[in-house]
């Protein structure tokens, strides 16, 4: 990864969302520029969802300092929800809703039985 991919993927017109794959329980590069882009990727009113690249575990904002980073800088943790999942509900979501903190707070709920360790 790095800034040039980062940057033309945040830049896209009319994202609306992101989903990044993390390490374990949410943890991802703790470069200042990586978290300064996804920073201005929230604050530009894109949702980033992070998920877990592991075939088992959760996404644990905060857990550890790296993903404590991604917490406070707006990313929302997808627990245990799979990618096809969390691809398919943020798609879902933001055919359903217009507010963007609707679609972040069902984000966190289990709808179907996508997120089973809450």
């Amino acid at each position: 990864m790095n800034r040039a991919f980062i940057d033309s993927i945040i830049g896209i017109s009319g994202l609306k969302g992101l989903i990044i794959e993390t390490f374990g329980s949410g943890n991802a590069p703790g470069e200042e520029w990586f978290l300064k882009r996804i920073r201005k990727a929230v604050e530009s009113g894109i949702i980033v969802l992070d998920i877990t690249q592991c075939n088992t575990g959760s996404v644990m904002l905060g857990r550890y300092e790296t993903s404590r980073k991604l917490y406070e800088a707006g990313v929302i943790g997808g627990f245990d929800i799979t990618t096809e999942a969390a691809t398919t509900k943020m798609m879902n979501l933001f055919g359903r809703h217009d507010n963007a903190e609707d679609i972040k707070r069902e984000l966190n709920i289990s709808l179907a039985g996508e997120i089973t360790k809450i």
